[in-house]
């Protein structure tokens, strides 16, 4: 049986995603509101608009309001907790690096002060690149080495970490989480954006971000096995 993934994706942003899980041969089923965990074998929450800070007993105080989808919030929550309670591997990017250290009970910074840096070009709309550090022994530090360059396009970041959540990668600036990995859980984030950094979408400066939804795969098909 060929490796399943439901995403979770707003629809402008699903191409860039899709194009890769074509890349990498598995099948991607975009979320419709009524998928649950079961006949997929992994869950990859993707980009989109902020996370409403109730959701992390804060007020507005950066956030966009206009971006803020309470039913997306709501359904990735309850996504997060079935593939959890599945055993199912879980990949957050950008925003869904967010949302699973929200769901963790972590908190997020609404606005970074320098977050020019860390956002896309405004002018071009392209991504801005930096470089970053990340921990030998983690899944990125495996992956890419300790000082891999990635692409940037956000303007909030994580701040409290989130309950079993462990920190292993930070942009150049040493303020912003660009990775996590869960201590006991096949959960894994970044906050940047590998599905644009492969295919005809690779930067050559930057990471070949296959590499990661390779490494994904390879989660999955060892929680198939163990079932």
């Amino acid at each position: 049986m060929p490796i399943r993934f439901l995403l979770s994706a707003t629809l402008t942003g699903a191409k860039y995603y899709l194009a890769a899980m074509e890349d990498v041969g598995v099948e991607a089923v975009l979320f419709r509101g009524t998928e649950t965990a079961e006949g997929f074998d992994g869950l990859i929450l993707c980009g989109g608009g902020d996370v409403d800070p109730a959701r992390y007993g804060q007020e507005l105080n950066g956030t966009e309001e206009s971006s803020i989808k309470p039913e997306r919030d709501e359904n990735e929550f309850n996504l997060i907790r079935q593939f959890i309670e599945a055993g199912k591997p879980i990949l957050g990017i950008c925003r869904g690096h967010q949302v699973l250290n929200v769901y963790f009970h972590g908190t997020l910074i609404q606005h970074l002060p320098n977050a020019p840096v860390h956002m896309h070009n405004l002018e071009t709309g392209a991504d801005n690149i930096h470089t970053t550090y990340a921990l030998e022994d983690s899944f990125i530090g495996r992956l890419y080495g300790t000082h891999p360059t990635t692409n940037t396009a956000h303007h909030q970041a994580a701040d409290i970490v989130g309950e079993g959540l462990r920190a292993v990668e930070w942009a150049d600036d040493g303020n912003v989480i660009e990775a996590f990995e869960h201590e006991t859980l096949p959960v894994y984030s970044v906050q940047w954006h590998p599905e644009r950094l492969m295919c005809s979408f690779h930067k050559p400066a930057c990471v070949d971000g296959k590499k990661l939804f390779l490494f994904f795969i390879e989660q999955c098909k060892k929680g198939k096995t163990a079932c």
